[in-house]
């Protein structure tokens, strides 16, 4: 077992051990004033036209949290209000046919939650999820020497491996070279038993994290599942390319990452920790900015791009 600084779990061996045996848990909580919000937001353009809010270089938290929690420009707030008023069940969304959605996938995002509530209203499913993954490597792909190169699987193929109703050598050949090779982060946000994590390799870091927003879940929760998908990146992806010791990289549960308060926005949570992981390695937000990323993420997808600034 290896602790790196004192943010997160470090498991070591987990392709031959017991994942449990494993764990050390820091001492550290991380912490965010959501309170200097105000002092970050500033007013996203009224264009359509695709933009990000730096050219080039490093990106520093505040950024980050400018780019996060950007105020609504007028005109898209009158969007989010037609659409609130419409009924949407039944329609297709979005102006960019790749990235369109259904409106009842989408409804979930206009909707508000006032407590903690577990009911379906709410819930964000995979197409949501997904969609917001592959905008995400439309804009670093736009923007190469802004955003980290990366690549997202669909969350089809958590389920594929775990279930195992598809083999990890068939799952292996549905990915080409050419995707993957060259890329620094692999995404898979994965949905086990309704409950939204995300797992990341960092070929350049050589390590592997599990993002779970639930602190309770983190470690005892789904040592099956991390077992299956950390031995089917280990053992059969990233040899695949080149990254042969990939079985003796670190796995990091972590922990510095902003938690989740209620039952309803785990999606939301995770669809921002990969927005965040694009920029750098923080997470500038809290549980109180949730209900502003749901109407984010809802014009994000309705315009095919995700929003930047002038």
């Amino acid at each position: 077992m290896k602790k790196i600084g004192t943010d997160y779990v470090v498991l070591m061996g987990m392709a031959h051990g017991n994942i449990a045996a494993a764990i050390e848990i820091p001492n550290d909580e991380p912490s965010f004033n959501s309170n200097q919000s105000d002092q970050f937001q500033s007013s996203s353009s009224e264009s359509d036209d695709e933009t990000t809010l730096r050219e080039q270089g490093s990106w520093y938290k505040e950024d980050v949290r400018t780019y996060l929690v950007s105020s609504f420009t007028n005109k898209e707030k009158k969007r989010l209000n037609r659409w609130k008023r419409s009924e949407l069940s039944g329609k297709k969304i979005g102006r960019d046919k790749e990235f369109q959605l259904m409106g009842e996938n989408l409804t979930p995002l206009l909707v508000a939650p006032h407590c903690d509530e577990s009911l379906i209203e709410y819930y964000i499913d995979d197409s949501v999820v997904n969609t917001y993954f592959k905008l995400l490597k439309k804009r670093s792909d736009k923007f190469p020497n802004v955003y980290i190169k990366h690549y997202s699987f669909d969350s089809l193929i958590a389920t594929c491996l775990i279930e195992g109703s598809k083999s990890e050598d068939e799952v292996l050949a549905w990915f080409k070279d050419e995707k993957l090779r060259g890329v620094h982060k692999l995404f898979l946000p994965m949905c086990l038993s309704a409950h939204w994590v995300l797992f990341c390799v960092d070929t350049k870091e050589k390590k592997i994290s599990w993002l779970d927003p639930i602190p309770s879940s983190r470690i005892m929760s789904n040592s099956v599942e991390k077992q299956k998908i950390f031995q089917w990146f280990t053992l059969y992806l990233l040899p695949q390319f080149g990254y042969n010791d990939a079985e003796k990289w670190p796995f990091e549960v972590r922990t510095d990452i902003p938690k989740q308060e209620n039952s309803i926005d785990c999606g939301v949570f995770v669809m921002k920790y990969g927005d965040c992981l694009m920029h750098g390695d923080f997470f500038p937000f809290t549980q109180k900015d949730m209900i502003h990323f749901r109407r984010r993420i809802f014009l994000d997808i309705y315009r095919g791009r995700l929003h930047g600034k002038r």
